[in-house]
C-alpha cells in the first residue's frame, strides 16, 4: 500500500513511451510539494496498482498501444472504479470533440503533449486544488462548440451526461449523424446523395455542419477519431 506524504500531491503516470515516464519522474523531483508514486507503460499495470493503492492525481496518455485498454474506454474504466482520483489527461490528440466527451465523463484536465514539463506540474496543481485545467485555446473552442447547453459547466458530473457520451452522435441531428457515418463507412458524397435522395450540395452541407459540431477540422481528424466518436 503506498504511503501518502503530508502536504504532498501524489501523482501516478501512464504513458507507453519510457523516455516521457523517466524525463517525468526526474523532473518531479524538483518539485517539493509533489511526490510521484508509480509510472506505468499500460492500462493493465495501472488498474493492477490502483487496485491496492490509491493517489491524488493521474496523469493519463489517451493513446496507448494497439493492446490496452485506452481513451474514453479507459477513462470510464478508471471514473467507475475510482472515482476519487483526479485525471489530467495528456496526449497530442486535439480533437475538441473527443476532449469535451472526456471532460463529459470527469477528467478534471486535459494538457497537449507539446508543453514543456513545468506546464505540467502547474496543471496538476491546479487539479489537486479542485480546479479544472485547459489550455487557453481549448477552453476558448469549447466554449464555441454548439450543442452544449450554455448554463451547464462542462466539467459537471451526472449520469445521464455520462451516458451520453459514449455516442457522441447525439450532438447531431439523424440527417448529420447518417451523412457522417456513411462518409466513414467510405461512401463518396454522390453515393451518400443517391442512397438518402439529397443532393450532393445538401450533403456536403450536412457533413460540414456535423463535423464542426463535434470540433473535427478535417477528413483525416475524423477517421483518426471515428472508434471514440461514434462507439
Amino acid at each position: 500500500m503506498a504511503v501518502f506524504h503530508a502536504n504532498k500531491i501524489t501523482v501516478v503516470m501512464l504513458d507507453d513511451h519510457p523516455m516521457m515516464r523517466f524525463s517525468f519522474e526526474v523532473a518531479a523531483t524538483r518539485e517539493p510539494d509533489i511526490t510521484m508514486l508509480a509510472t506505468f507503460g499500460t492500462s493493465k499495470a495501472l488498474m493492477a496498482w490502483l487496485g491496492q493503492n490509491s493517489a491524488d492525481v493521474l496523469v493519463l496518455d489517451y493513446i496507448l498501444g494497439n493492446d490496452q485498454l485506452d481513451g474514453l474506454s479507459l477513462i470510464k474504466h478508471i471514473r467507475t472504479h475510482h472515482p476519487q482520483l483526479k485525471i489530467l489527461l495528456s496526449s497530442s490528440m486535439e480533437s475538441v470533440a473527443v476532449i469535451r466527451a472526456a471532460l463529459h465523463l470527469g477528467i478534471k484536465g486535459y494538457i497537449t503533449k507539446r508543453e514543456e514539463t513545468p506546464a505540467y506540474f502547474v496543471a496538476i496543481r491546479n487539479i489537486a486544488a479542485g480546479k479544472r485545467s485547459l489550455p487557453d485555446d481549448i477552453a476558448s473552442q469549447l466554449s464555441q462548440l454548439p450543442g452544449r447547453k450554455r448554463d451547464r459547466p462542462i466539467q459537471q458530473e451526472d449520469s445521464n451526461e455520462v451516458s451520453r457520451v459514449t455516442q457522441l452522435s447525439k450532438l447531431l441531428t439523424a440527417r448529420e449523424a447518417e451523412v457522417i457515418r456513411c462518409f466513414i463507412d467510405g461512401m463518396q458524397v454522390i453515393e451518400i446523395a443517391a442512397k438518402l435522395n439529397r443532393s450532393r450540395k445538401t450533403i456536403s452541407a450536412h457533413k460540414q455542419t456535423g463535423m464542426k459540431k463535434l470540433g473535427i477540422a478535417s477528413d483525416l481528424e475524423l477517421f483518426k477519431y471515428r472508434g471514440d466518436l461514434f462507439k
